[in-house]
């Protein structure tokens, strides 16, 4: 179980900031995503990935998703000492995901209200943004799975990434 003394670390989010970067830097939506796991006081790097839904031609290859599906592979099936990091508010597919692994906590950049607001404005045939309006929060209460979510963590710089464009 994560702690409610629990806070989250600003070098994971950077770490899920850079992943984001790549999978722009490949053609992806620039959204990344790393999980941890607290180990006594340590808490530790155990997977770190980058969006591949426009490379895998994938509707449902998001990144929160994929790492989950990576971890559970090695971890089993429910990962309560783990936490999320996602530049971006999973979606309810994606929360849905957090609830049957029983993942510990879940940190967020951006919310789906950012998302959907950025998409109407920017949005184009390649880069869509669209986002499902159902929050994380609410899918992990309505699945039963009591674990702190952290929103608006590192907000701005994760803002940043909609419109980022590789060197």
């Amino acid at each position: 179980m994560i702690p409610p003394t629990y806070k989250p670390k600003k070098k994971f989010m950077q770490l899920a900031i850079a992943e984001a970067k790549r999978a722009r830097d490949r053609g992806d939506y620039p959204i990344g995503a790393v999980i941890t796991r607290l180990i006594g006081k340590q808490e530790v790097v155990i997977a770190s990935a980058g969006n591949r839904v426009k490379t895998s031609g994938s509707s449902i290859k998001h990144v929160e998703l994929e790492t989950l599906k990576y971890v559970s592979s090695g971890y089993g099936r429910y990962l309560p000492d783990f936490v999320l990091y996602s530049t971006h508010e999973p979606c309810a597919m994606c929360a849905g995901a957090c609830v049957w692994s029983k993942v510990g906590a879940v940190v967020f950049g951006v919310s789906q209200e950012d998302i959907t607001a950025y998409g109407k404005k920017h949005g184009t045939e390649e880069f869509k943004w669209r986002a499902c309006l159902i929050s994380c929060k609410y899918v992990l209460e309505k699945g039963g799975l009591d674990a702190p979510v952290f929103g608006g963590f590192l907000r701005p710089e994760c803002r940043k990434l909609f419109g980022y464009r590789p060197s």
